[in-house]
């Protein structure tokens, strides 16, 4: 939605233009030794405790809203706020100042908040496969029926999407039934992809979108600002700012939605999985569960021949969402995310080592993992999911899926 921003930059102004990396970097200078994680089933930026003398990575920050959540006691405040109290200080102001100074490229100095080498540790919650998981509650219906008679759901639409057309039409090859069952739509008035989420007794509880427009940080090397850059000429800013963020976004509320605590059709993701609601039935009697990254993958997958498949919208998948498997009847959970390295080295090779070998570790002892992983790059690119070169593919690097580790 396009907004016209006032002509000085106010703080929050500054803050929606930074990117992930902006952040991370914030996060390195300030010494708090930030590495990318998952938190409650979204990416995060973990790092240090400051606010607690920094000895554990039990601090994590969302790139998106903007929150940091402290589990040592803090509890989720406001970066500013977080920062003052790093700063040793009770005015969430000073933590402002802060960041902006750091903004406007001034040097900053915390050497006195930096912890002693050797002090770093990781610290995990033990998993716990009882855990009560709220189920996220679903949308209004009447409000569903409004939303859903400004898009359109007719079978000949959807056959038209790009979702829908045959893989040698550079299209992914969703049959229409599936599009059809998952309650997929075509916006319209925006040009894009409704993708509804589901809890596990099929309400519908938020609605994203799929953009097809140029994103944010294509727009902005388009005019030629740099990552950090304010940009004062406001038709500029506006195109910038009006731009998506990511391909995939939570649809914005508009006219009598509008809603300044809550201006999207956002949920929580660390308590949903996608698909769980049309895969529960089939995880009970087979006693699998496959975890894809995306919707497109679940829809393939289903239509594969793979009932028991779901998504967790981020890479890799939270104790929760393995709780929720196994209190589904999974007695194996196989992992099938989009990262393939054909080099087995580096940081995103250990990366991915940790969002598999790594989970399994911490829930092996009350179910079985498996992954799917294409070391040697020979069926899948450099980013496909497992599943995006087909069934005959897929059937292959499911039989021959690596056992990580198993119950006892």
């Amino acid at each position: 939605m396009p907004f016209i921003l006032a002509d000085e930059p106010e703080y929050e102004d500054k803050l929606n233009c930074l990117t992930e990396d902006d952040f991370f970097s914030f996060f390195a200078a300030m010494n708090a030794s930030p590495r990318w994680g998952i938190s409650g089933g979204k990416r995060c930026i973990k790092v240090l405790t400051l606010c607690h003398g920094g000895t554990h990575h039990n601090t994590a920050f969302d790139p998106e809203t903007h929150k940091i959540t402290c589990f040592s006691g803090c509890g989720t405040i406001c970066l500013h706020t977080w920062v003052s109290k790093v700063l040793g200080t009770d005015n969430p102001d000073e933590g402002k100042r802060f960041i902006e100074r750091w903004i406007d490229e001034a040097e900053i100095d915390l050497s006195d908040a930096a912890p002693e080498t050797g002090s770093v540790m990781n610290t995990y919650h033990a998993f716990d496969p009882d855990m009560q998981v709220d189920m996220v509650p679903g949308i209004d219906p009447a409000i569903l029926a409004d939303l859903y008679s400004q898009f359109d759901t007719r079978p000949e639409t959807l056959s038209r999407l790009c979702w829908c057309k045959p893989k040698e039409q550079g299209g992914d090859g969703i049959p229409l039934q599936q599009l059809i069952d998952f309650q997929v739509a075509y916006y319209p008035k925006r040009g894009t992809i409704i993708l509804p989420h589901h809890n596990t007794n099929g309400e519908i509880v938020g609605l994203y979108e799929r953009s097809f427009r140029p994103l944010r940080e294509d727009v902005r090397k388009l005019l030629g600002y740099g990552r950090r850059e304010w940009i004062d000429d406001k038709d500029a800013r506006t195109a910038i700012y009006s731009a998506p963020k990511s391909k995939y976004m939570p649809l914005w509320k508009e006219g009598k939605y509008q809603d300044e605590k809550k201006r999207c059709w956002s949920f929580s993701n660390s308590r949903n999985l996608y698909g769980l609601h049309r895969a529960k039935e089939a995880i009970r009697e087979s006693g699998k569960a496959i975890i894809f990254e995306g919707a497109k993958s679940v829809m393939l997958a289903h239509a594969y021949g793979y009932p028991y498949a779901v998504a967790s919208h981020t890479f890799g998948a939270s104790d929760t969402h393995i709780a929720m498997l196994i209190q589904a009847g999974a007695k194996e959970i196989v992992l099938a995310f989009d990262k393939q390295y054909q080099e087995q080295q580096g940081e995103e090779w250990d990366t991915y080592q940790h969002k598999t070998i790594g989970l399994a570790k911490r829930v092996g002892a009350c179910v079985t993992v498996s992954r799917i992983c294409d070391k040697d790059g020979a069926c899948l690119g450099y980013k496909d999911a497992p599943i995006d070169q087909g069934k005959e593919v897929f059937d292959s690097l499911f039989f021959q899926r690596e056992v990580l580790t198993g119950r006892g």
